[in-house]
């Protein structure tokens, strides 16, 4: 998996290092085409700014979190970055929650914009009970029921019980996705969630980025 850098300090000049993962059928480029990662700049001034070339292969092919831990995020840990962050658009939302479950070294936060949960019927089984009272345990068949069902405990682990990964939603008043991101939403401080005019796109998600960012890195780290 390639891995393009779009603000490259170093791990000795920069407090940490964000992770962008682009939705289905975008690629790196589209994060500095829509003025996302400028937007991002402009308030992450002590963070150097990458992206992983995640496409929906790796997703498909079920080996999204090997090839993110070898070829990107991995080596950026080995470096010496002390904190890491995640931003992940739509389908990046939901390999973004999956790395942090997955590999939780170093991983400071992860801010979503109208992340994909996973499949309907998973987002109703939480919908119908509320994310921190959702109990269903993950089978043990590798599909992609089972690992949304795995992004979601580990989703109510963080926003409802330990806090200790801080999380950030964004999505806009016309997404289509706003109804199942509103099952996580509900369960953040409301100061973690944003709502902007729009649907589901950069017009929403640019903006949005840099509201975010603006009041969550200037979040204190807790692992100092």
């Amino acid at each position: 998996m390639e891995r393009v850098a779009f603000r490259e300090l170093g791990p000795q000049k920069a407090r940490g290092v964000i992770v962008l993962m682009p939705g289905f059928g975008d690629r790196p480029a589209a994060f500095a085409d829509n003025g996302f990662v400028a937007a991002l700049a402009r308030r992450a001034h002590a963070f150097d700014i990458y992206a992983a070339d995640a496409h929906f292969g790796y997703y498909r092919k079920r080996s999204l979190l090997e090839r993110l831990e070898h070829d990107v995020i991995g080596p950026l840990r080995a470096r010496g970055y002390r904190e890491i962050w995640l931003a992940g658009a739509s389908l990046g939302g939901f390999g973004a929650v999956a790395y942090a479950r997955s590999h939780p070294e170093g991983v400071r936060g992860v801010m979503l914009f109208a992340p994909y949960l996973g499949p309907k019927e998973v987002v109703q089984e939480v919908a119908a009970v509320g994310l921190c009272k959702y109990q269903k345990t993950p089978g043990k068949e590798l599909n992609e029921a089972n690992f949304a069902r795995a992004n979601f405990v580990w989703l109510k682990q963080q926003a409802c019980i330990d806090h200790r990964v801080s999380l950030w939603l964004a999505v806009g008043s016309e997404d289509r996705l706003r109804r199942p991101d509103s099952v996580l939403g509900s369960a953040l401080d409301p100061s973690h969630v944003l709502v902007l005019p729009g649907g589901h796109g950069w017009k929403v998600w640019t903006p949005a980025v840099e509201q975010q960012a603006s009041a969550a890195l200037d979040t204190p780290d807790v692992h100092d």
